[in-house]
Order: structure tokens, then C-alpha cells, then sequence
């Protein structure tokens, strides 16, 4: 029997067939279609791979990394990566999304750590000095570089600024109900003021403004959010 209507047998009808049954090519056709079902079934961990992809964006920004240095940085082949997110854009939509959930957990987390004043201060004085390590935001590195000729990125960048927003507004109503922070604001248009500075302050960090030079900038963010003012 020739060897691929052997193999064909053995799949259409299940038929258990010993190896002395089969010719070297019938084996070698059973073999590499096993490896291909096996290939096929191996998973990876998809946010840590995206965790991974904001790493080598967020540090050589999107135009200058290469599909190339993602496939490296996450350790997957080129065909995982296609199968999985399709182009390196739709990769780069993801990964904004990621990180901004990630960033607005953080956040949420962050900002639960004290009095509003004080803990958002501390908040922006630790960018003003780090800045995440000199890369910035890379929402606003985002919108910097790709978002004024990219419709999607530009829609991607500002969704995760809005979940941002969204962290900073429940936190100023929440500061109101304890008496920390004024009455009179309104959360939301409060929220959207905190992130457009940070904005500017991160981009003036990463201009390489020091800490000492952020301070007025950081008095003027906070001026006029505290109870009784």
C-alpha cells in the first residue's frame, strides 16, 4: 500500500497500525503532522509577552523598535506574534491597552495611600524626579510620536488616558466626602486638569527640567484643591 493512503486510512478510520505496517515516508508523515498539532498547541503568556512589548517600545519608542526586537524582548517566533495580535500595530494597540490597565490600577492603588493633598503630591514630585525611569509615559510618548498620524493609536492613547481620568475623579470625590479637598470642584473637570499637567510635567522632566525647577509647576497643579480655598 503506498504510504500516504496508508497514513490517509490511518486518520479517516483510526486504524492502529504498527510500524512495521508503514514505510519510512508514511512514518515521517505521521511524525512531522504530530510535531505541527503539537507546535500548534503551545501557548505563551500573553500579558507577560505584552509586558514585555511595552518594555522595548517604552524604551526605543514605536518607530525605532523592529518587529525583529519584539519577537526577541517577548520570545516568541514571528509566527506566534502574527498568529496572536496580526501586525506589529494591532500589537502596539494592545499593548497601550495593557498598560493602561496596568497604569490605572497602579494608580488607583497608589492614590488610596494618605491624605489626597499629600499622597498627590507625592505623586507628582516622583515623576518630576524619575519620570519611570527617564522613559516617561508611554501614553504620552504615544500620542507625542505615532497618535498625530495614527487615527487608532490616537483613539488608543486617549481611552487610556480617560481610564486615568476616571482613577483621578474617584479620588477627588472621594477626598470631598472626607473634607480634604474642596466642595466646589468639579471631579471630573478636575481629573482631566491633573492629567493634561502631568502631561506637561512629564514632558518637561523628560526635557531634563530638575526636580527643583518642577517644584512651581507642582505648587500650581495642587493650587486651589484643598478645602476652604
Amino acid at each position: 500500500m503506498p504510504a500516504r493512503m496508508a497514513f490517509v486510512l490511518l486518520i479517516i478510520f483510526d486504524i492502529e497500525v504498527s510500524r512495521t505496517d508503514l514505510t519510512q515516508d508514511a512514518i515521517m508523515i505521521r511524525s512531522v503532522q504530530k510535531e505541527g498539532i503539537m507546535a500548534r498547541s503551545i501557548e505563551f503568556d500573553k500579558p507577560e509577552a505584552l509586558a514585555a512589548a511595552i518594555e522595548a517600545i517604552w524604551h526605543s519608542g514605536y518607530h525605532a523598535v523592529s518587529t525583529n526586537d519584539l519577537i526577541a524582548e517577548m520570545g516568541l517566533a514571528k509566527s506566534s506574534l502574527y498568529n496572536t495580535f496580526g501586525s506589529k500595530h494591532q500589537l502596539f494597540l494592545a499593548a497601550l491597552s495593557h498598560y493602561a490597565d496596568e497604569r490605572a490600577a497602579q494608580l488607583a492603588a497608589a492614590l488610596e495611600e494618605g491624605p489626597a493633598l499629600d499622597t498627590l503630591r507625592g505623586l507628582l514630585n516622583a515623576i518630576a524626579s524619575s519620570n519611570d525611569g527617564g522613559k516617561g509615559c508611554l501614553l504620552v510618548n504615544s500620542a507625542i510620536e505615532v497618535a498625530p498620524h495614527d487615527a487608532e493609536v490616537a483613539a488608543a492613547v486617549q481611552h487610556g488616558l480617560e481610564k486615568m481620568a476616571r482613577v483621578f475623579a474617584a479620588f477627588i470625590r472621594a477626598a470631598q466626602a472626607r473634607g480634604e479637598v474642596g466642595a466646589h470642584l468639579d471631579p471630573q473637570q478636575t481629573a482631566i486638569s491633573l492629567i493634561t499637567g502631568i502631561a506637561g510635567l512629564r514632558a518637561m522632566a523628560k526635557a531634563g527640567f530638575r526636580p527643583a525647577a518642577l517644584r512651581p509647576f507642582i505648587d500650581g497643579l495642587l493650587l486651589g484643591l484643598a478645602a476652604g480655598q
